[in-house]
């Protein structure tokens, strides 16, 4: 139960000082910063928990989790953003940025978490 409350408290932060900057940064975004970053902090908590999960029972397909997690969540931001793929691209460089730059943060926090979690086994 620790390493979850832990967990969440992590992703908190960084959900909020990255809402913050992002907020602060983005003049007028296409997408709503606190769309996105309720989406990759309930999707980052939800595939740490599915890990740490997958881990107690079957530790040796800890990858295949995580491969099939990224795919999840891939599919998920598609169906819940639905104008990052519009056929008539209404989103400039810049705004897609917006998406996909906190994406790939949240996916770094995801392996930071895992990996030191895994280091401490």
């Amino acid at each position: 139960m620790k390493f979850y409350l832990q967990t969440f408290i992590v992703i908190l932060v960084c959900c909020l000082i990255a809402y913050f900057v992002h907020d602060w940064y983005v003049d007028n975004p296409a997408i709503s910063p606190l769309r996105i970053y309720l989406f990759l902090g309930l999707a980052t908590f939800l595939t740490v928990s599915a890990l740490k999960f997958t881990h107690a029972y079957v530790p040796d397909k800890l990858g295949y989790a995580f491969l099939a997690a990224i795919f999840i969540k891939c599919g998920a931001a598609l169906v819940l953003f639905p104008e990052l793929i519009a056929e008539d691209p209404a989103l400039s460089k810049r705004q897609l940025l917006g998406f996909i730059a906190p994406y790939f943060i949240f996916l770094f926090v995801e392996v930071g978490i895992v990996i030191k979690w895994l280091n401490k086994n």
